[in-house]
C-alpha cells in the first residue's frame, strides 16, 4: 500500500485547509484571539482569507475589519491588538527570541482605531505603529491609536511611555495617564466620556448576562468591570482624567469614519 493511500480523509482535509490558511513558507507570528463577526487577512503573496478564532497570522499580512467587524490579535510575546470597525493594519515585522525576551515589533495603521497592549518586546524596545501622518513608539504601555484623513491621535492609558513623531521631525512624548498626542504635539488629557466612546468602539457595547467581554490579552481574561492594562499591570481609572482636550475636534474626526456611533 502506498504511503499516500494510508492518509485518512480527515487528515487529508486538515492538511489541505492548513495549506490554504497560510503560505507554505510563512512563519506564524500570532493568532486571532477574537473575531466579531469576522476579520479578513491577506498574507503576502496569497489570497485574502477569513480570519476566525485561532487563525494564524504572518509577517507583512494585511488585516481588515468591516464596518461592523472588530477583533483581537495575540502575538507570541503576549502583545495584543484590538481592532475597531473600519480598521486596516499591516503587520510589518515581528521578531522575538523567547529565550532572551528580545526582538522588535512594528505595524502600519492605514486607517481606523486600535488598542495596543505591549508584551515582552515593548518592555525592552518601543513597538512602532506607523500611520500616514506619524510614527508612534510604545514602550511597555497600553495605548489607543486612531488615524483617518491624514490625522493621527494617540491616547496613553498606562505603562511607561508613548511618543509620536511627525514627518517634519517634531516629536512629543507623554507618560501621563490619559495624555493625548497628535501631530500638533501634546493636546491635554482625554475626557472620560470620550475614553468610554473609544473603548466601546473597539470592544463593542457592554454585554448582558454572564458572558465575558473581550479581555486585555494580558495574563488571564479580565472581568467585565476591568479595563485595558499595561504589561506592568496598571489599570486606567476614568475618574482621574480631566476634560481639557477639545472633544468637538476629535468627534468631528470620527464623523465620517464612524458615523453610525
Amino acid at each position: 500500500m502506498s504511503i499516500f493511500t494510508r492518509i485518512t480523509r480527515p487528515a487529508l482535509t486538515a492538511a489541505v485547509l492548513a495549506g490554504l490558511a497560510l503560505p507554505a513558507a510563512a512563519q506564524q507570528i500570532g493568532t486571532v484571539a477574537s473575531s466579531e463577526p469576522t476579520l479578513r487577512g491577506t498574507p503576502p503573496g496569497a489570497a485574502t482569507r477569513t480570519l476566525a478564532l485561532g487563525s494564524g497570522l504572518v509577517a507583512d499580512e494585511t488585516v481588515q475589519s468591516s464596518a461592523t467587524g472588530r477583533g483581537q490579535l495575540l502575538f507570541a510575546d503576549q502583545s495584543t491588538l484590538s481592532l475597531a470597525p473600519n480598521t486596516t493594519i499591516v503587520l510589518d515585522r515581528f521578531v522575538f527570541d523567547p529565550n532572551q525576551g528580545a526582538g522588535e515589533m512594528g505595524l502600519q495603521l492605514t486607517e481606523g482605531a486600535l488598542r495596543f497592549i505591549g508584551g515582552a518586546l515593548s518592555r525592552e524596545e518601543p513597538a512602532t505603529i506607523v500611520t500616514p501622518s506619524a510614527t508612534i513608539g510604545v514602550r511597555g504601555s497600553s495605548v489607543l491609536v486612531f488615524a483617518s484623513g491624514g490625522a493621527t491621535y494617540a491616547v496613553f492609558i498606562a505603562g511607561e511611555r508613548l511618543c509620536l513623531a511627525t514627518a517634519s521631525g517634531g516629536t512629543s512624548c507623554t507618560s501621563r495617564q490619559g495624555g493625548v498626542l497628535g501631530t500638533e504635539g501634546y493636546l491635554g488629557e482625554v475626557a472620560p466620556e470620550f475614553l468610554a466612546f473609544l473603548l466601546q468602539l473597539i470592544d463593542g457595547a457592554p454585554r448582558g448576562g454572564s458572558g465575558s467581554p473581550l479581555g486585555s490579552g494580558v495574563n488571564d481574561p479580565n472581568p467585565s468591570d476591568r479595563g485595558p492594562v499595561s504589561t506592568g499591570g496598571e489599570e486606567f481609572d476614568f475618574e482621574i482624567f480631566d476634560d481639557d482636550f477639545d472633544i468637538d475636534v476629535i468627534m468631528e474626526f470620527f464623523e465620517e469614519l464612524y458615523n453610525e456611533y
